[in-house]
């Protein structure tokens, strides 16, 4: 993969106190409840938690896909609690990348037209970003695929034209959801060290969501959800999946 020079000083993920319940019937579900977040450092960093946790809300809220009830929000230098819908559709193109579980391309598109889409959204000329696309898709190992429709691909290659989507317009933070969640086991390791390079080459923050140890311990760091709050974080050098399924179910620490 190629190296970029070294950029100004990393901005990532900065959570103050963030709140977020839903309404069920006459009452209402707290999902975050006063949740702190930093982290200011690229890399693959990962977010674990039992069901209910509050993790997909938190992907959702990073993502400006979903308002919080309360609290703040800062994803590279931007704050977005704050912005109209407008900036916010302005914000999920440039200033945070996405991963979807299910790859969400298009299947009337070749692999180069579905990276190059949100360039098209966005009122670009997509011949000014295909250079940036293609290579994306190179460092991707898809030199050799980018004139083929999804039904051509693999489940790995498909998630690899969404990753190369998500980089188009060079976020600081990716946010994947379950990324490897409809990928065999061999795909998913491919992945899982393909994030990781992403993440150190490109001087990006990947957050990812996952259930899975065999997946965190390929992040540098985790962070532990329940009922709405960072229960636990550690970094996970050395940690096999047993020891840090282990870690990741410790008692809520004081």
């Amino acid at each position: 993969m190629k190296t970029p020079q070294p950029t100004e000083t990393f901005r990532g993920i900065d959570v103050r106190n963030l709140q977020k319940a839903y309404r069920l019937g006459s009452g209402s579900v707290p999902a975050i409840r006063g949740l702190d977040l930093q982290i200011h450092e690229p890399g693959l960093v990962g977010v674990m938690g039992p069901s209910g946790s509050g993790k997909s809300t938190l992907l959702h809220l990073l993502g400006g896909l979903d308002r919080p009830d309360a609290g703040e929000i800062r994803v590279g230098e931007t704050r977005i609690d704050t912005m109209r819908e407008r900036e916010l559709t302005s914000f999920r193109r440039h200033g945070v990348g996405i991963i979807f579980q299910q790859f969400n391309l298009m299947a009337s598109m070749t692999a180069l037209e579905n990276v190059l889409l949100p360039a098209v959204l966005d009122g670009r000329q997509p011949e000014r970003m295909s250079a940036r696309a293609a290579s994306l898709l190179e460092d991707l190992g898809l030199s050799d695929r980018m004139g083929h429709r999804p039904d051509a691909l693999s489940g790995g290659e498909q998630q690899r034209v969404a990753i190369a989507r998500a980089l188009l317009f060079e976020p600081p933070v990716v946010l994947a959801d379950e990324p490897t969640g409809a990928l065999d086991s061999a795909a998913s390791d491919r992945l899982w060290g393909l994030l990781d390079d992403l993440s150190r080459s490109r001087r990006v923050l990947i957050l990812m969501v996952t259930h899975e140890p065999a997946a965190a311990t390929h992040c540098r760091h985790l962070y532990v959800l329940r009922d709405g709050r960072v229960a636990d974080d550690f970094a996970t050098e050395g940690m096999d999946a047993i020891e840090l399924a282990h870690r990741a179910t410790r008692p809520v620490r004081a």
